[in-house]
């Protein structure tokens, strides 16, 4: 018995001895197979940018690509915005370089909407679930924003909605503003188009004429009306009160984009699009011009494409004027030739590809010259862009600034500086200590509460439209004028 314990103890004891000479070299190895400083790397992430075709950013970490790389795109497109997994190999340099990239959800298409129409439908419940405001299924949720403050929505009403287009075509809802139709006062000037009894057509609004509009002066298709009235659930105003007077002769000035002639020989009407236009005002402006229209053509000739600077007065202060036009060039200097104009223009960005970018719905295609500074790309973060326009809607970018995109909803106080025209630029200055002045667009869909004047305290709602511009949804009067 003696024995077999014995023989048992030197068997144990050689086996420890054995494995005390391989654990130093076991845990020398490591427990991976791959040589040292060229680990395996396995993680998830969102891609957030794609410099070039061999080099991603995923989840801030820096992926490279080769010709050995397998990207599966069997669940989506491998887009900015997608989730992956990638399967790769740890670099010196911290990045890794992958040997599979594998889609696990498509990019979340979220772009922005901002629409107004009356409200068709609410859910059974409540406020919260799925609206219908005209043709569109509007979810609203806890993070929706209602104005103003307490209101109860029902139908007939006129919602203001901001948010967001979701992948099945319903829209995200960030703010609401509620417009009661009878309650919704606006005002707003233009040429009077047509004249009827009961319907006029100005600045292309149906404006219905009751027993009870007030009408001063004698209207006259051309002149200008000053509007004002209650908005309906059409977008008709239903006037209260309407001032006829003689338009401004003072001559406008503008550099545009020639896009179309009727024809070549005058008169004619130009279409030509500003290049400091919005998309709250008409892309592009309907010329007459004439054989008394002065063209200096002596830097090339004024064909579409052509950059020009137009000198011209509202059409009726001129007999020569085109029925489509709203006016009547005296001059027209062409300063570039047809295309390959430099412009700069800024916006959301929409879309990030290799070569080119979506800003603001315009193709910016990206070169090996291209200059990008500010903030890593990412879409929904702003752009200014430089460069030469190639076509209408495609630009060559030279410079690139990537900022951070303002809040899609302002709602402050201040004091009116400066006063145009509706629709048009009202500068206002908010309260505080910062000196800043904002230019906020008024449209004829502005609720205006009580007189504003300029030097009135007000309150502001305004909006971020795809531009950057902001605009009045909401513009109330606090008192006359400042102390």
């Amino acid at each position: 018995m003696e024995r077999k314990l014995t023989r048992c103890l030197s068997v144990m004891v050689a086996i420890v001895a054995v494995l005390a000479l391989l654990v130093p070299t076991a845990l020398a190895e490591g427990p991976s197979p791959e040589p040292p400083g060229d680990p395996s790397v396995t993680f998830v992430g969102v891609i957030q940018a794609k410099h070039s075709a061999t080099e991603w950013v995923v989840s801030g970490v820096t992926v490279r690509l080769n010709a050995q790389t397998v990207v599966n795109e069997q669940a989506g497109p491998a887009d900015v915005g997608a989730t992956v997994q990638v399967v790769g190999v740890r670099q010196p340099d911290r990045s890794v370089l992958a040997r599979v990239i594998k889609v696990l959800r498509p990019p979340i298409q979220l772009r922005p909407v901002h629409f107004a129409a009356p409200i068709v439908a609410l859910p059974p419940d409540g406020v919260l679930g799925e609206w219908t405001v005209g043709t569109e299924t509007v979810v609203v949720s806890d993070k929706t924003r209602l104005l103003p403050d307490g209101v109860v929505p029902a139908v007939g009403d006129i919602a203001d909605v901001t948010g967001f287009r979701t992948s099945d075509g319903k829209v995200d809802a960030r703010l609401i503003l509620i417009r009661r139709p009878s309650q919704v006062e606006v005002e707003f000037l233009g040429p009077i188009q047509s004249i009827g009894e009961t319907e006029w057509t100005v600045r292309n609004v149906r404006v219905i004429i009751t027993a009870t509009t007030e009408i001063i002066g004698t209207p006259q298709v051309g002149l200008i009306a000053e509007v004002k009235g209650f908005l309906q659930p059409d977008r008709s105003v239903v006037a209260t009160r309407i001032r006829v007077r003689e338009p401004q002769s003072e001559p406008v000035s503008f550099q545009g984009i020639i896009v179309s002639k009727s024809g070549e020989e005058l008169p004619a009407v130009w279409g030509i699009r500003p290049l400091t236009s919005t998309d709250l005002l008409p892309s592009v402006i309907s010329v007459t011009v004439t054989v008394s229209t002065t063209i200096d053509e002596t830097k090339g000739p004024a064909d579409v494409g052509a950059l020009v600077h137009v000198v011209a007065v509202p059409v009726s202060v001129s007999s020569a004027a085109d029925a489509n036009a709203v006016l009547v060039a005296q001059r027209i200097k062409v300063l570039r030739p047809p295309l390959n104009q430099e412009i700069t223009f800024a916006g959301r960005i929409d879309e990030i590809h290799d070569d080119y970018w979506i800003v603001r719905g315009i193709r910016v295609l990206i070169t090996p010259e291209t200059v990008i500074d500010g903030l890593p790309p990412a879409v929904g973060l702003m752009a200014e862009v430089t460069g030469t326009l190639r076509t209408e809607r495609v630009v060559e970018a030279r410079h690139i600034t990537v900022r951070q995109a303002e809040p899609d909803v302002m709602d402050f106080t201040g004091r009116v500086v400066r006063k145009s025209p509706i629709p048009g630029i009202w500068q206002i200055a908010p309260d505080g200590t910062l000196p800043v002045i904002y230019d906020i667009w008024v449209t004829p869909w502005t609720v205006i509460v009580g007189p504003v004047e300029v030097g009135s305290h007000v309150r502001v709602i305004a909006i971020r439209s795809v531009s950057g511009h902001m605009v009045a949804l909401k513009i109330e009067a606090i008192r006359a004028t400042t102390e």
